[in-house]
C-alpha cells in the first residue's frame, strides 16, 4: 500500500494548483472517487460563499491555458473556481455520523530546481509555475483517498455515515468557509481533521492540537493623486506615504493581555517612477490571535490605523478581508484523552495538546460540529522534513501518509462502535 500512496503522492506533486485553481487537482479526485463508487458532490453544489480571495479573471485564464484536463463530465462549474469535491458513504446500520476533511490547494511558491531536491531528484517535481506543495496538502489528499477506499471496501463492516470533503483554498484561510456554508456538515457527530509534520518528527502523534490562531487575511489600497515631484509636488497626494506611515503603525498593534497576537505586513507596492508623487499603493498584510476575540480587535484597529494615514496624506482608502479562520471554541479534552488512550493503547507514541503555532482553517468545520453538538479533534502526524513549510526545497517523510491512514482508520473503527 505504501508504494502505491507514495505513487498518488507524487503524482499530485506534479500538478500542485494554488487556491480556487485546483481544476486539474479536483477532477482527479473525482475521477478516482468515482472510480471506487462514490457518487461525488462537486461544483456549486458544495459551495455556499463567500470564497474569499478569489483570484483574478486573468489568473484563472492563464492557468486554464497552461493545463490540461480529461475529464468524461461536465466541469464548467469546477473551471468557474468552484472547486474541491464532497463524497458519503451510508452503510446502512445504526450509527453516528463521522466527517473528515483534507485539504488540496497548493503554495504560491516556485519549487526548488536544483539538485539535491528528491523532487528534482526523483522527477517529480512542480509542473507549474509558481506553484509548489509546500505543504504537504499532496500526502493529506493521498490519505483522504486511501481513507476513503477503506471506508468503501470495509461498508458492510461498518456502522454510521460518513463524509468526507476535500477541501479547496486552505492556503489564506479561504475554502472551509464557503463549503460548510452548505448543508453537507450538519449534524456531525464526530469529526476528525489532520496535518503532516508542523512540529512534530516522525513517530510522534500530537492529539488534540491547541494554538491554531485565529486569522484575518487583508488586502489595503489607498488611491491618492499623482504630480511631478519636481514642478509641482503640492499638487500630488502621496499614497505611498500613507501606505508607509499605516504599515509603520500597524506594526506597533500587537500588544495584547488577552493571548498571543500577531501581525505582518508580507507584501507593499506602489508607485510608477521616481520623478511621481504615487497617486496609488497597496498591501497586504495578516492578523492572528489566540482567541477570535483578539483578531477581531487587531481588525478594528487596522481600519482606524489605515483611515487615520489616509487622512493624513488627503488619499483615498480601501480596506478588504480576502480570507480568515476560526481558533478552536470547544476544546474537549475528555474527548482528547479518549483519542489518546485509543493511540496509546495502538502502541503509537502520542503528545497531547502539541502546539500549532499558525492558523488553519479547517477550524469552520470543527466549530460548526461543536456548535451541533459534536466532537471534534485535530490530529498532528509527526514526519521528518527536509525543509520546513512554505519553503522551496519542503519535503516530508512519505511514510507517514501510512501512519496517518492507520491513525485514521483506527479512530474511525473505535468511534463507529460508539
Amino acid at each position: 500500500m505504501l508504494q502505491e500512496m507514495i505513487k498518488i503522492r507524487r503524482f499530485f506533486h506534479t500538478i500542485p494548483e494554488p487556491a480556487w485553481l485546483e481544476f486539474q487537482t479536483t477532477v482527479e479526485l473525482i475521477n478516482r472517487l468515482k472510480d471506487m463508487g462514490y457518487a461525488v458532490e462537486y461544483g456549486k453544489s458544495i459551495h455556499g460563499g463567500p470564497r474569499m480571495g478569489f483570484p483574478t479573471k486573468e489568473t484563472i485564464n492563464a492557468h486554464k491555458d497552461h493545463i490540461k484536463i480529461n475529464a468524461d463530465f461536465d466541469i464548467s462549474q469546477i473551471l468557474e473556481g468552484y472547486t474541491g469535491a464532497i463524497v458519503k458513504l451510508d452503510t446502512g446500520q445504526p450509527g453516528p455520523t463521522i466527517g473528515l476533511r483534507f485539504d488540496i490547494d497548493a503554495n504560491d511558491l516556485q519549487e526548488n530546481s536544483n539538485p539535491g531536491h528528491r523532487p528534482v531528484d526523483e522527477g517529480f517535481s512542480s509542473t507549474n509555475p509558481k506553484a509548489m506543495h509546500g505543504c504537504a496538502h499532496d500526502g493529506h489528499m493521498t490519505i483522504g483517498l486511501f481513507v476513503a477506499k477503506w471506508l468503501m471496501d470495509n461498508r458492510k463492516n461498518l456502522k454510521g455515515q460518513y463524509v468526507i470533503a476535500f477541501q479547496p483554498a486552505e492556503e489564506g484561510a479561504r475554502g472551509a468557509l464557503s463549503m460548510i456554508n452548505t448543508q453537507h456538515f450538519n449534524n456531525i457527530d464526530y469529526f476528525l481533521a489532520m496535518h503532516l509534520g508542523i512540529n512534530l518528527p516522525s513517530g510522534k502523534i500530537g492529539v488534540g492540537s491547541v494554538g491554531i490562531f485565529a486569522t484575518s487575511k487583508i488586502d489595503v489600497e489607498l488611491n491618492g493623486r499623482s504630480a511631478h515631484a519636481g514642478v509641482n509636488p503640492e499638487d500630488g497626494n502621496n499614497a505611498l506615504l500613507a501606505a508607509s506611515s499605516a504599515i509603520l503603525s500597524l506594526h506597533t498593534l500587537p500588544q495584547i493581555s488577552k493571548g498571543m497576537s500577531r501581525l505582518n505586513v508580507g507584501v507593499a507596492q506602489g508607485g510608477t517612477g521616481r520623478n511621481v508623487v504615487p497617486g496609488n499603493a497597496s498591501f497586504k498584510m495578516e492578523v492572528r490571535g489566540e482567541i477570535d476575540e483578539i483578531v477581531e480587535y487587531l481588525i478594528k484597529r487596522t481600519n482606524e490605523v489605515v483611515e487615520g494615514a489616509a487622512k493624513q496624506y488627503g488619499v483615498d482608502f480601501e480596506v478588504k478581508e480576502v480570507g480568515a479562520g476560526q481558533a478552536i471554541k470547544v476544546h474537549d479534552e475528555v474527548f482528547y484523552k479518549e483519542i489518546d488512550d485509543l493511540l496509546k493503547s495502538k502502541g503509537y507514541d502520542t503528545v497531547r495538546n502539541n502546539n500549532f503555532n499558525a492558523s488553519e482553517d479547517v477550524t469552520y468545520f470543527m466549530n460548526k460540529v461543536s456548535e451541533d453538538g459534536g466532537k471534534s479533534i485535530h490530529l498532528l502526524i509527526g514526519s521528518d522534513l527536509k525543509a520546513g513549510h512554505h519553503n522551496d526545497k519542503f519535503d516530508f517523510n512519505e511514510e507517514d501518509m501510512l501512519v496517518a491512514y492507520n491513525v485514521i482508520t483506527s479512530t474511525i473503527e473505535y468511534l463507529q462502535d460508539k
